[in-house]
């Protein structure tokens, strides 16, 4: 029984700390430099030159910013998109790889796929326009 007790404390303390790196990689402004959006056709668009910056308060469980990006579809019709996020408060998953973000409109499951001291990629699925979007940012 006690070993019991021993392994699940260890569980919980090692989630936590995965949480706490995760927070701390996090933390931050970051400037957008590569946006990319999969369709829910199949079809992925890119754009190399959006514009904007997230900040991350780990502290607070803030996110806040915004990316505005713009993409050719087939060549003939310019979508211009964004995402924004404005004091939006975040919770974080056991693993630190899942950030759901709260926004006045709705709630997203923002997937972390990089993160480190300088880089950090995420995505979320637009469930409004049935579009994957992907922002790969860089710490400023």
């Amino acid at each position: 029984m006690r070993n019991y007790l021993y392994i699940l404390l260890f569980i919980a303390i090692s989630s936590c700390n995965k949480q706490k790196a995760q927070l701390k990689r996090i933390d931050g402004t970051w400037g957008v430099e590569l946006a990319r959006v999969l369709d829910g056709e199949g079809f992925t668009f890119y754009d190399s030159l959006p514009i904007g910056e997230i900040h991350i308060s780990s502290d607070l469980k803030i996110m806040s910013g915004r990316i505005d990006f713009d993409y050719l579809r087939f060549g003939t019709n310019q979508v211009i998109d964004s995402f924004v996020t404005v004091q939006a408060p975040f919770t974080i998953n056991e693993k630190g790889d899942h950030l759901l973000v709260i926004r006045e409109t709705d709630t997203i499951d923002i997937r972390i796929l990089l993160s480190s001291k300088k880089n950090l990629e995420f995505e979320y699925y637009d469930h409004q326009q049935f579009r994957l979007r992907r922002f790969a940012l860089r710490k400023l």
